[in-house]
């Protein structure tokens, strides 16, 4: 990846918590990591930790924001959500999982609860 598109995500996610907190959210962490992915927003919603994929586009793209977060995306996220809440000694809460596109650094769609774990 290069400089300008890590830029370009981290700016996307600037905006994104700030969207997000202007919804509600409490933001807990950014860029969490674990060995096998990655979330990019962890935060408090109501009685949900959320755990949030950003996509940022520069222009509407064919196809849905949904359909961008493929079954191995899914899976990664998954898997880094569990990391967490195992590291933070975290049980017995309501989790779920959301995913918030923005296009042009303007206009955003919020799916919440955009998946599942199976």
């Amino acid at each position: 990846m290069t400089k300008a598109s890590v830029d370009i995500g981290r700016t996307g996610e600037d905006i994104a918590a700030q969207y997000l907190t202007n919804k509600g959210y409490l933001i807990i962490e950014r860029n969490f990591r674990s060995q096998q992915g990655e979330v990019d927003i962890i935060a408090r919603d109501g009685e949900f930790l959320v755990f949030i994929e950003v996509k940022n586009y520069s222009f509407r793209s064919i196809g849905t924001p949904l359909g961008a977060v493929r079954k191995s995306k899914r899976e990664s996220i998954i898997h880094a959500a569990r990391t967490y809440l195992f590291k933070n000694k975290i049980k017995g809460i309501n989790c779920r999982f959301d995913v918030l596109s923005i296009y042009n650094m303007s206009q955003f769609q919020l799916i919440k609860d955009a998946f599942h774990v199976n």
